[in-house]
């Protein structure tokens, strides 16, 4: 007993559990997280060929990305209420069970319209919102920055395995019934969380039951009446737009320009996983100590640029390679540095209002990204992808040496 206490006692202060108490449901939304994660990129390396099955060509693939982005983005606000009103150990049951439901119709879909219609349970598709505001609450004040860490942690295993899995899979039952068994495992967790997690968690406080969930128009707007998060959001938004034109467009071009097959396409985004754990654990703490923020971004963007030309011109698997090779760490490094510039920037009562924006931005490039991704795809293909996401890149790299944002010098000069 004494041995397995000590056991419990180390995995809680890992996942900064506030008390003994606190470590079985921590323990239990990490498993939500890592099988939330391993699911979807189980999904992810034999997407195309489903769509490509049924008909889908690159626009249309397009489409369905842009419509999973408009419902996920609707659906942030709607889950962000219900728990505040009903708990987050309702919102996360549902968002299990709609994440579940949305793999099995897309596994059973025998045409295009019954595709979109599988996206549409995606709106509740949310569950690391719901983990987060459950880590926030186990967790004691002194451990939540690293416990919410430990989140991004769980997440990256699931995506880790998930591509390598989801393409094995796809070779042993077939890629629709790959989708159907990643929504079955979603409901996996739906019991213990019954059994382990609290219910309805009650504020902390007044201010934070009555302070409304979402972004604010006003508070965007004096959230960018700064210089820095103003440029940062700039920033942000071209290099997002050039990243997510080439991801989107990347898996259908996988299967009809370079003739991956699933396993193929799994065992590259199963890299590119591992390598951006690796970087986000390792490397970027030991370059931002020898760089300073903006060098690093600087540095990143002009990587990233650099291997979106190269795309132009591949042509093989190996080539592919190494771009996942050369992309993943600078492109972890840019994501991380970045919002730890727009944190340092904003006064602290707007640290939530400028993290909601940054990802109100990625969700923005999600949503305009695949569509135009598509059509450029389908009348110059990869070599117009590449060449476009480079063009962007350049124009990021340009604007961000002629602003030269500097977060330190912004707040020294408010506190004056």
């Amino acid at each position: 007993r004494s041995f397995h206490m000590t056991i419990a006692s180390a995995v809680g202060k890992f996942y900064g559990a506030r008390d003994a108490a606190s470590v079985w449901p921590m323990l239990c939304v990490h498993l939500n997280i890592t099988l939330y994660a391993l699911t979807y990129w189980i999904t992810r390396p034999v997407q195309p060929f489903l769509f490509k099955n049924l008909g889908a060509d690159a626009v249309m693939f397009g489409y369905l990305q842009t419509t999973f982005s408009v419902v996920q983005l609707a659906g942030s606000p709607i889950i962000g209420r219900l728990c505040d009103t009903q708990g987050s150990k309702l919102a996360l049951q549902m968002c299990q069970v709609a994440t579940g439901l949305s793999y099995i119709l897309l596994g059973t879909a025998s045409n295009i319209p019954l595709l979109f219609l599988a996206q549409m349970p995606t709106v509740l598709m949310q569950s690391m919102h719901c983990a987060q505001a459950f880590v926030s609450e186990f967790s004691s004040e002194e451990s939540r920055s690293s416990a919410l860490g430990r989140l991004s942690l769980s997440y990256g295993f699931g995506m880790a395995a998930g591509p390598l899995l989801g393409g094995y899979l796809s070779n042993l039952v077939g890629v629709q019934n790959v989708a159907v068994l990643a929504g079955c495992i979603m409901f996996i967790p739906i019991y213990f969380n019954a059994v382990l997690l609290p219910g309805r968690i009650a504020a902390s406080d007044k201010d934070s039951a009555d302070k409304p969930s979402g972004l604010r128009l006003t508070e965007i707007l004096h959230v960018m009446e700064d210089k820095t998060c103003r440029q940062l959001t700039i920033f942000m938004l071209l290099t997002g737009l050039a990243a997510q034109i080439y991801h989107s467009s990347f898996a259908m071009a996988a299967s009809t320009t370079f003739g991956l097959s699933p396993s193929d396409l799994g065992q590259l985004q199963t890299l590119s996983g591992i390598l951006g754990l690796v970087a986000n654990t390792f490397v970027v703490g030991a370059v931002e100590k020898r760089l300073s923020q903006l060098s690093t971004i600087s540095l990143a963007t002009a990587i990233l640029g650099s291997t979106l030309l190269m795309y132009s011109q591949a042509s093989t698997y190996v080539h592919l390679m190494i771009i996942a090779l050369v992309s993943a760490m600078p492109s972890m490094a840019m994501y991380t540095t970045v919002t730890s510039m727009l944190t340092k920037a904003a006064a602290k009562d707007n640290t939530a209002t400028i993290i909601g924006l940054g990802h109100a931005t990625r969700s923005f490039c999600g949503i305009a990204a695949p569509t135009l991704g598509g059509f450029i795809m389908q009348s110059y293909g990869t070599h117009g992808i590449g060449l476009t996401g480079a063009a962007i890149m350049a124009l990021a790299f340009a604007y961000i040496q002629i602003a030269r944002p500097s977060p330190s010098k912004d707040k020294a000069a408010k506190s004056q």
